[in-house]
């Protein structure tokens, strides 16, 4: 490795200072033996790749994976970082964090969709509802399994990534409903049907490692026995805040569907357009795959589901 520029001109570099997630560090040294470590700090924005003088700076014990670092030094020209200061984030900075700023985007197997999740959550008016979210995707244990996660693994949206993107579609899709059929819905409701699709299948990063591999949860549990699991600290902040909200997302989250066995009645709209919103997306995605490399109109299989496209599809397409 070549000696970074340590002494490099105020014109050639520029200070910086910020709050990430380790996500990856290595020692290397350069050509005059001196170690460096090497690391990767990310966010919402993307990656620093920043080195630290091992010689001059110490660095404090107990920094593990995914943990919050504040680090601070110059970039230079080539685009290196090289830090004069590197700590674990006090409380304090970790709050005047923006909501999902601290996930990293290099676990993102689709970045257009991440991008679309975090500008999304950021642009929620309800302050309870961003801290909810906070509370729930931003814990060490979730944030690889929310982002690299299948929906499933042979069915709708089975590759990595898919279930962001389900999840995503869903949200969307059921605010749309509502505000179709109910457009003087109160901005907070609206949030909060938001929230209720991107989260119903959270319950699947507990059946799912790290890199989106089913794990022994997956053939012992359902996933909608994890969903208020995975909710619960965030849930327990909004019912101190926000307690009838917290309720509607535990309502929507377990009331049953159609020939469910278990499960109270749907007692709102916001939750038929949540169950109508995830079938969509689920078919739709289906429909999709069936005729990914067959003929684009007539009949196509996934499994069991046979899918039909008229010919006349072609002709108003074109």
């Amino acid at each position: 490795m070549k000696r970074p520029n340590q002494q490099a001109p105020a014109h050639l570099s520029r200070t910086f200072t910020g709050t990430y997630r380790l996500t990856g560090r290595v020692v290397e040294f350069d050509n005059a033996k001196t170690p460096f470590l090497k690391l990767r700090l990310s966010d919402c924005e993307g990656d620093r790749i920043a080195m630290l003088n091992l010689a001059k700076t110490h660095v404090p014990e107990r920094i593990g994976h995914l943990d919050f670092v504040t680090a601070s030094g110059i970039k230079c020209l080539s685009g290196q970082f090289l830090l004069d200061e590197f700590r674990k984030a006090t409380r304090e900075e970790v709050h005047s964090l923006d909501t999902l700023q601290s996930l990293p985007r290099v676990y993102a197997p689709a970045p257009a969709v991440f991008d679309q999740l975090v500008k999304t959550v950021q642009s929620l008016q309800s302050e309870h509802l961003r801290s909810f979210l906070t509370r729930v995707l931003e814990r060490k244990d979730r944030i690889e399994a929310f982002l690299n996660a299948p929906a499933s693994v042979t069915y709708h949206h089975a590759y990595p990534g898919g279930l962001l993107e389900h999840s995503l579609n869903v949200a969307n899709n059921a605010v749309a409903m509502l505000r179709l059929n109910e457009p003087a819905m109160p901005r907070l409701m609206q949030e909060t049907c938001f929230v209720a699709g991107l989260l119903h299948d959270i319950g699947k990063t507990y059946t799912y490692d790290s890199k989106g591999k089913p794990n022994a949860a997956w053939k012992l549990c359902s996933h909608d026995a994890f969903t208020l699991e995975a909710c619960a600290y965030g849930l327990a902040y909004l019912d101190q805040h926000e307690p009838d909200i917290a309720m509607t997302l535990r309502h929507i989250w377990t009331c049953a569907s159609p020939g469910a066995r278990y499960g109270q009645p749907a007692a709102m709209t916001l939750a038929r357009y949540i169950r109508d919103a995830d079938g969509q997306s689920a078919m739709t995605d289906n429909q999709q795959r069936a005729f990914r490399s067959k003929s684009q109109w007539g009949f196509s299989r996934i499994g069991q589901n046979v899918f039909w496209r008229p010919e006349t599809s072609m002709l108003q397409t074109q």
